[in-house]
């Protein structure tokens, strides 16, 4: 039977909310911004070169099934509380945005790997026992004159933190072979603001000395997580920023995006639509409650509870930057694309028989006079999120086709990032509820 679970989760993140106002200094609104840095922009570390579009469609591709399947090894019951237990396949192809974040005192710049489907925020940490390749200094704490590490008698030793040989430290495994151990730390993060930085002392964060397995290269040192669990960014700077953060996603697939947060995130639009966000006990993510979906004017109707969150942690309706395409659930998945087709076809789109080489299930002969392609809305609790047609189909005419830009999941539906382009959305975690409209982003980008 399908099922929501709030409370549990909610009281976890209560606790941990009190602990986190007694640590930090001061709990002062705050608005400022980060850069989101994506994988085809020059400016990315693990940026892959010039590549045309349709290497770039493939590129795509390629990192949505990677996180289609890293956040189905999470699907065990409270593993995220578990970490030790589970083990996530991680490489540098798998994420979709990094970051720059400033760390210490005096600042040093790290590059982060950001992760919306994960906790933990690490870094890699001198003296290193091992470290992988980083072509940036690797922060060394002992320089720093706010580091401090979490002691084992502090209330956040506990999972997935824990005491071991009077040290509060942790172990985080990706995949066989790829494993990060620290200590559990505190240290002052900076945050650049119009005029310069804010500072935020004593985040917890992973100071990782023992790393083994990853292919990261060039300058990243580590991972921001940012899911829905207490230890995230999100979650630590909750008070901070009255729990407020927004993102623009740019439509152009080179060009950065900004995440905001406090302040500068709290925009006031009448046309904003809005939707409770489900937070689960069973998994740290952020949910929607999706009821049906349209292809232009017809809709497609489920059987209740279709994107419901399962038993056993699978299922529901995930919002996910880091995929860069939308997943839906195998079933639900059949019933909509075999329905997209008809439409497609009633348009006079000519289908191409699937091959091996294709990255999607659903392509048709391109013909570039066609211009009717069809929207599709997500008819969510309370409000209907439309992504307009540009966003919905990869377009090649060098490959004479285009494809709809969904995928099947056995596990999850998920609305990745594609879908998300051009589209305000602000996480309001006091309600907690999603509020999203149409927009440029190019024009708010900073």
């Amino acid at each position: 039977m399908a099922h929501v679970q709030a409370l549990p989760l909610a009281a976890f993140f209560s606790y941990f909310s009190v602990l986190f106002l007694t640590h930090f200094t001061s709990s002062e609104s705050t608005g400022f911004s980060l850069k989101l840095i994506p994988i085809f922009s020059p400016e990315s570390p693990l940026y892959p070169g010039n590549l045309s579009q349709s290497e770039r469609i493939h590129k795509m591709f390629e990192i949505s099934k990677a996180r289609a399947n890293y956040m189905a090894s999470m699907s065990k019951p409270n593993a995220f509380q578990e970490l030790e237990d589970i083990h996530l396949p991680m490489a540098k192809q798998d994420l979709f945005y990094s970051v720059e974040v400033n760390i210490g005192t005096p600042m040093k710049p790290q590059h982060l790997l950001f992760d919306t489907a994960s906790s933990l925020v690490w870094t890699q940490c001198q003296p290193c026992i091992r470290c992988f390749d980083q072509t940036t200094p690797i922060f060394d704490p002992r320089a720093s004159t706010t580091y401090s590490e979490i002691p084992c008698d502090d209330p956040l030793c506990r999972s997935p933190f824990k005491c071991q040989n009077g040290k509060c430290v942790y172990t985080r495994r990706y995949h066989v072979g790829d494993v990060t151990r620290g200590l559990a730390s505190r240290e002052t993060f900076a945050f650049p603001v119009r005029n310069g930085f804010t500072f935020v002392p004593r985040l917890a964060f992973g100071c990782s000395n023992d790393n083994s397995g990853f292919a990261f290269g060039g300058k990243i040192s580590g991972i921001l997580g940012f899911n829905a669990s207490p230890l995230s960014l999100s979650s630590q700077l909750r008070n901070r920023i009255q729990g407020l953060f927004s993102y623009c996603l740019v439509r152009e697939m080179e060009a950065t995006s900004v995440i905001k947060f406090g302040r500068d995130a709290d925009v006031r639009r009448r046309d904003l639509e809005t939707t409770p966000i489900l937070l689960s006990d069973l998994r740290p993510h952020f949910y929607l409650h999706l009821l049906e979906i349209s292809i232009g004017r017809h809709i497609v109707r489920f059987p209740p509870g279709a994107f419901d969150i399962m038993r056993d942690g699978t299922g529901g309706f995930i919002i996910d930057t880091g995929t860069p395409v939308t997943f839906i659930r195998n079933g639900p998945y059949q019933t909509l694309m075999q329905r997209y087709d008809q439409i497609l076809r009633s348009l006079g789109r000519q289908r191409i028989p699937y091959n091996a080489s294709q990255e999607f299930d659903y392509c048709y002969r391109y013909d570039s006079s066609f211009k009717a392609y069809p929207s599709m809305t997500f008819h969510l609790q309370e409000a209907d999120y439309i992504v307009q047609p540009e966003n919905m189909y990869f377009i090649e005419p060098d490959r004479g086709r285009f494809c709809v830009a969904i995928q099947d999941d056995p596990k999850y539906s998920i609305l990745g990032a594609w879908q998300q382009q051009n589209m305000l959305i602000i996480y309001d975690l006091n309600v907690p509820a999603l509020r999203f409209g149409s927009e440029n982003c190019a024009n708010g980008r900073q």
